[in-house]
């Protein structure tokens, strides 16, 4: 996470916004290929309310989504 933040930090600002939707798209893709559409339509949507409720996952640490399972 670490190396890829610091690759994104470096970009002209022109280029932020889609170095960052590349890295989305490319994430997407990785977990879809990982678990399959259905799942992975479940963890992104927990991370839609982890990002709702104003938390960020940590560039230095890896998010583990299943902690905010209910």
């Amino acid at each position: 996470m670490r190396l890829l933040a610091d690759a994104v930090e470096q970009l002209p600002d022109e280029c932020s916004d889609v170095s960052a939707n590349a890295l989305l798209n490319v994430a997407v893709e990785a977990v879809v290929e990982d678990v399959g559409c259905a799942q992975a339509g479940r963890i992104f949507s927990r991370l839609a309310e982890f990002l709702h409720r104003g938390r960020q996952p940590s560039v230095a640490n890896a998010l583990s989504l299943t902690d905010f399972d209910a």
